[in-house]
């Protein structure tokens, strides 16, 4: 081996025989060229091949990357042996030729290799350009051995080492470079350090080349010429194979790229693998979309979230899944990214609301990351669901809001504080600015601490108590004193416990401090009532079981007893043997025991067995367990009450008994009062309907008006008693309230107009309707107070005002300016036979019953009355009465009497005055009467003969009248015949015989004396006699037929002077009445008319102007009604009757005139001679009418006035009153 070596190998290069070789520039340019493009293709390569991760792609793109460097070496050789030109034919042996390249392409491998690892040492790099360098000069001598021509090949071993030497340094500085560049990222381009690479490279294939050549040889002869630089073979030669090294590269790089391509392609499915994980794994909501809002990717999580597939929403505009206003919000941002490229919202986090596919909201939280691709633009968000974090907030707000209103709503101040000197606080609630007047951050920043608020003795009392439980581990409470802001000392009291750490050592104090001062002021003055009652009250306290616990002294003191001698006994040894027995006593102690209180006056027994009555309270006593656990007894000595009672009890049943021998007596004298007044008036109105002399009449009225005056007494005294006895019933009817007050007003009118008062009604059209009440018992308490008012005003006026209080209650108020009421006197207006001054009576006559009466009846009736009065100026009687809303009903006026169609009446009394009454009054009304005695009279009567009626007297000798009536319904049962109605007549007013004669089968009522009107309307009721309009017309026919009814007139107004005054007045005001009346009716005003046509028929009636009363009552009711077509007819009725009654009432008036002109002759000296005589008559309790006449004839008219209060006087009896005004006008007249 050694001998073919030395074979090849010359030493002497000055051989004759050596051929001579040039060079073609071109080709070894070409050759360079190759060898760096090949260096640089394969470096790239490498690079390439250094990002493949797949065990197989690897070394394919590195056998690739050697295969096309292999090739570019072996490129470069041939190109570099064909740019030799050597003077002989040059041939190639195919086979070495080719395999020539494997040395270079398994050295160019190797390399590469080297290159790919991360870390490669110096050591490896120089191994690495050794073979490398090695394999670039094997490839290029077996190359030049496959060379086949003349001369001989022969090699010159220094430039053969010298070539081995520069390929080896050349290509460790190639890969040297290769890789201290690979370690510079980031400081030069990639692109630079592979063509710097290459470059060397390149360098050490070329120098290697060549240098290899000048190592060569060539022996011989030269057999041709020297050939040209572009021959064509040489040319074709050189392309074909850098063609060939070219196709080998782009192979080379196709192989690389077709590895590239499948291990990007792994890596992008398993990037797209893993980023699908990731997003379908995270527990966020992630959804793509491009910048048109157009959804490009939906999660798992953001499916669950929104309610939405992938599949519905992939592609559909983001807004689907956002509510206003974020939906307009959304397109807004989209909007302002496409025109100006910002967005806003990128890398911000956002909560807001997402919209479920079923429309409810959620809150979430957005945010958004932007992602620039080549291509587009996308947007992700990432989107939380914060409903949980929401719900735990809530919750957690709710559980911070519980310990807070825990804390404020403490009874105390809630606290944790340092274990030092000042208790520094590290919390206190805001409930110590209430106890103490400082902020709660008074205390946490320092400003303030407890121990300089708390009283310094307290302080040094409780600090050694928290101190003990401390050590102890124990909770403590205490008691101290504080003061606050404002210098006032409260009580506190303090619960606590002490924090340790874990060594166990006090660090902090946590308790609770409440403020007690009310509790001790109360405590304190529950001591204070403990012993007060202890002092004032005897207590005992038993057991369940009767048995005594404890006493205090009071109840020993009462009782007798010591405390020891009592303990432990039975509660029985203060009773009665046989009350300790009782049902009663068991069942008060089993009472208690079931948690019942007891309470009631007892009889006890004292040591002494004396008798102790006693007002006890027995009290249960329930223990923690809410069981009974004890008995308190509260007692009262109340001994001295029941013996006040007891004799307060005989007193009664005394008082009783009086009371009723009163009323029996009342009852009695009631009766037998009665019977003669009953004859009195009866008969005394029969003479004054006869034609009698002036002063006879005037005798017949005054009985008439004394009798009558009795008779209203006794009704004020009767109905007081049965007011006080509670007996007097109220009788119901529906009643216009107009009718009613105007009843009163025209009643009391005359009354009022003598003394020239004014009396006026004022009275609300909300009132004027219908109401459902005792009318009878109003009117009566109206005409008390009106009648007391006139009574006591002498100048001024007098006022009935009625109005709505509320609904259901009417107010009257009843006005004077008379001489009014001391305020001390008030209260006692309302007491029996009380005036408020003692001259009263004596002054103004009257018994003082009017106001009690009226007061009885008001409260009888459900309401109230009072008094306001202010001494010489006036009085007010208030009255406010509960009154329903009645029914409007067709009523005859009260002045009107039915008319009964001619009956056989049967009259049963046992009066003769009586009998002879009835009978001349029912006998004028065309009746046929049948008179007995007695009831036996009257059984036998009524079986012999037919009667349309009874009137039958209760009390009656042999047979009353009720047993009289029981036997009469058995007979006509017996008989069975129609029931003839029976009406009571009896001079008893007491609810108990009404009741009785209703029992014994009586049918109606009436009392006497017999007031004919009553009488005959009970007998209309009773037989069922209807007063229809037409006998109403018939009536008013009858009575109103007169125009004037003078006598009426003069009876009324006292005398004949004052009724034609009042007359003269009438005739001078009613020309302008009548003109006010008709411009009323032509206006339609019909409340005005209304008004004054009431006001005309007052006058007229009072002045006994019949037939202008009757026409004035219909255009009221006229007006009333509103009827337009009636009111022409009356107003021209008025106008004619106006016209022929005003002639004659002016000569009626100038005829008296004249004959008082012919009485003004007599002297003042005259009339003062007169008034003494009457003086001297009324000193002596004496009445002359005549003198009276006389007198009121010869008075001026300026006089009148104060004559008829005298007058008026007299007719009443009220002598002393009369001489108190007749002394007045004697006076006046001087």
């Amino acid at each position: 081996m050694i001998e073919l070596f030395k074979s090849y190998i010359v030493s002497d290069d000055s051989l004759a025989s050596l051929l001579t070789s040039t060079y073609q520039p071109w080709l070894i340019i070409l050759s360079y060229v190759i060898a760096i493009c090949s260096s640089i293709l394969a470096f790239q390569l490498l690079r390439l091949a250094k990002d493949q991760s797949s065990s197989i792609s690897k070394p394919i793109s590195l056998l690739s990357s050697a295969v096309s460097l292999g090739a570019g070496i072996w490129a470069m050789h041939f190109i570099g042996m064909l740019a030799l030109n050597i003077c002989t034919e040059v041939k190639y042996n195919p086979f070495i030729t080719i395999f020539s390249m494997v040395p270079g392409t398994l050295a160019c491998y190797y390399a590469l290799y080297l290159l790919s690892e991360d870390n490669l040492s110096h050591k490896r790099i120089i191994a690495g350009g050794i073979i490398v360098g090695a394999g670039i000069g094997l490839m290029h001598y077996t190359g030049m051995f496959a060379m086949q021509m003349s001369a001989l090949l022969r090699f010159n071993l220094n430039w053969v080492l010298l070539s081995i030497i520069v390929a080896i340094s050349l290509a460790t500085l190639s890969l040297w470079l290769g890789a201290t560049l690979n370690h510079q990222k980031g400081k030069l381009p990639k692109s630079t350090g592979v063509i710097i690479s290459g470059l060397v490279m390149g360098s050490a294939i070329t120098a290697m080349h060549y240098t290899g050549m000048a190592s060569a040889r060539f022996i011989g002869e030269a057999n041709g010429n020297q050939p040209d630089a572009f021959d064509g073979h040489t040319v074709s030669m050189s392309l074909g194979i850098t063609l060939v090294t070219l196709l080998i590269g782009i192979l080379a790089a196709s192989v690389n790229a077709l590895a590239r391509y499948k291990q990007t392609l792994a890596t992008l499915q398993a990037s797209e693998t893993r980023l699908s994980t990731i997003l379908n794994t995270a527990i966020d909501g992630i959804i793509t979309i491009n910048t048109k809002g157009n959804i490009l990717s939906f999660n798992t999580v953001a499916e669950q979230l929104f309610g939405w597939t992938a599949d519905e929403v992939i592609g559909r505009n983001i807004n689907i899944l956002m509510p206003n206003p974020h939906h307009s919000n959304h397109d807004e941002y989209l909007n302002n990214y496409l025109k100006s490229g910002q967005a806003k919202i990128i890398g911000v986090g956002r909560e807001v609301e997402g919209l479920r596919k079923d429309g409810s909201l959620f809150p979430i939280r957005l945010a958004i990351g932007k992602v620039v691709l080549s291509n587009e633009t996308l947007f992700v968000g990432f989107i939380t669901d914060l409903t949980p974090r929401r719900e735990m907030e809530i919750a957690v707000r709710e559980k911070d809001e519980q310990l807070q209103s825990m804390i404020a709503n403490i009874p105390g101040i809630a606290f944790r504080c340092n274990y030092d000197i000042n208790w520094s606080m590290q919390f206190i609630s805001n409930r110590v600015f209430q106890l103490t007047g400082w902020q709660a951050q008074d205390f946490l920043d320092g400003t303030i601490h407890f121990p300089k608020i708390t009283n310094a003795d307290d302080l040094a009392k409780v600090t050694p108590t928290i101190e003990t439980a401390i050590k102890n581990h124990q909770h403590y409470n205490v008691e101290y004193r504080i003061t606050d802001r404002n210098g006032e000392e409260k009580w506190v009291s303090e619960f606590g416990s002490g924090i340790y750490d874990e060594n166990n050592n006090i660090v902090m104090l946590d308790g609770v401090i409440i403020d007690i001062t009310e509790s001790k002021r109360r405590n304190a003055a529950y001591q204070g009532i403990v012993r007060a009652i202890n002092y004032s009250t005897s207590i005992a306290e038993f057991s369940v079981d009767g048995l005594i616990l404890t006493a205090n002294q009071n109840f020993l003191s009462l009782l007798g007893y010591t405390l020891e001698e009592v303990i432990g006994l039975h509660h029985s040894i203060f009773c009665s043997e046989e009350d300790a027995k009782s049902a009663r006593y068991k069942n008060k102690w089993r009472s208690l025991r079931n948690g019942e209180f007891v309470h009631g006056e007892f009889l006890r027994l004292g040591k002494d067995r004396r008798e102790v009555w006693i007002n006890a309270f027995y009290s249960p006593v329930k223990d923690f367990d809410n069981k009974i656990d004890k008995v308190i007894m509260f007692m009262i000595d109340i001994t001295e009450r029941k013996k006040m009672e007891n004799d307060l009890r005989e007193a009664k049943n005394i008082a009783e008994q009086a009371a009723s021998v009163k009323s029996t007596f009342l009852a009695n004298m009631s009766h037998e009062i009665r019977t003669p007044m009953n004859a009195i008036i009866g008969f005394t109105e029969l003479m004054l309907d006869t034609e009698m002399k002036p002063d006879q009449q005037n005798y017949v009225s005054t009985i008439n008006n004394s009798a009558k005056s009795l008779l209203h007494l006794l009704n004020d005294i009767l109905d007081s008693a049965k007011l006080e006895k509670g007996m007097l019933e109220l009788e119901f009817f529906d009643f216009s309230m107009n009718t009613l007050v105007d009843s009163v007003i025209s009643t009391l009118w005359l009354q009022a107009r003598k003394k020239e008062l004014d009396l006026q009604l004022e009275i609300c059209d909300e009132v004027s309707g219908y109401y459902y009440g005792p009318s009878h018992r109003i009117r009566q308490v109206l005409m008390n107070l009106v009648g007391n008012a006139i009574k006591f005003t002498d100048i001024g006026s007098v006022k009935l005002k009625v109005y709505a209080q509320n609904q259901d209650v009417i107010h009257f108020d009843v006005v004077d300016t008379g001489i009014g009421i001391a305020a001390d006197r008030l209260d006692a207006i309302f007491e029996p036979f009380t005036q408020a001054d003692a001259s009263m009576s004596r002054r103004f006559g009257g018994t003082g019953l009017g106001t009690t009466i009226s007061k009885q009846l008001v409260e009888a009736m459900g309401g109230t009355i009072k008094a306001t009065s202010q001494l010489g100026k006036g009085s007010c009687f208030s009255i406010n009465l509960p009154l329903k809303k009645g029914e409007e009903k067709e009523l005859l006026t009260l002045d009107l009497i039915s008319k009964l169609p001619p009956m056989r009446i049967l009259v049963a009394d046992d009066i003769a005055q009586n009998r002879e009454l009835l009978k001349i009054i029912l006998i004028r009304d065309g009746h046929e009467v049948t008179l007995v005695s007695n009831g036996e009279e009257a059984l036998e009567q009524f079986a012999s003969h037919p009667f349309d009626i009874v009137l039958m007297d209760v009390q009656m000798p042999k047979v009353d009248g009720l047993t009289a009536t029981r036997r009469i319904r058995a007979l006509e049962l017996e008989n069975n015949t129609l029931k003839t109605p029976i009406i009571a007549l009896t001079a008893s007013v007491l609810e108990e015989d009404r009741v009785a004669a209703k029992e014994a089968g009586m049918d109606g009522f009436s009392t006497k004396p017999i007031e004919l009107a009553n009488l005959t309307r009970e007998m209309a009721r009773v037989l069922n006699v209807n007063d229809t309009q037409a006998q109403k017309k018939d009536f008013e026919k009858e009575s109103l037929e007169a125009d004037f009814r003078v006598d009426r007139g003069i009876a009324l107004w006292g005398s004949e002077q004052t009724y034609y005054a009042q007359l003269q007045l009438f005739i001078q005001q009613h020309t302008q009445a009548l003109e006010e009346v008709r411009l009323a009716a032509t206006t339609n005003d019909f409340a005005l008319l209304n008004a004054l046509a009431h006001a005309q028929k007052g006058v007229a009636a009072n002045l006994s102007i019949n037939k202008l009363q009757r026409i004035y009552g219909e255009i009221e009711s006229a007006a009333h009604h509103q009827n337009k077509k009636l009111l022409p007819s009356l107003i021209s009725q008025l106008e004619a009757s106006w016209q022929s009654l005003s002639i004659a009432t002016q000569h009626i008036v100038s005829q008296e005139t004249n004959d008082a002109t012919a009485n003004e002759d007599q002297t003042t000296e005259e009339i003062l001679i007169l008034l003494n005589q009457l003086r001297e008559l009324t000193v002596k309790a004496r009445l002359d009418d005549m003198l009276m006449r006389n007198i009121s004839a010869a008075m001026p008219m300026n006089m009148q006035r104060e004559l008829n209060t005298v007058n008026n006087a007299l007719n009443e009896f009220e002598f002393e009153q009369a001489l108190v005004a007749l002394d007045y006008l004697i006076e006046k007249f001087n």
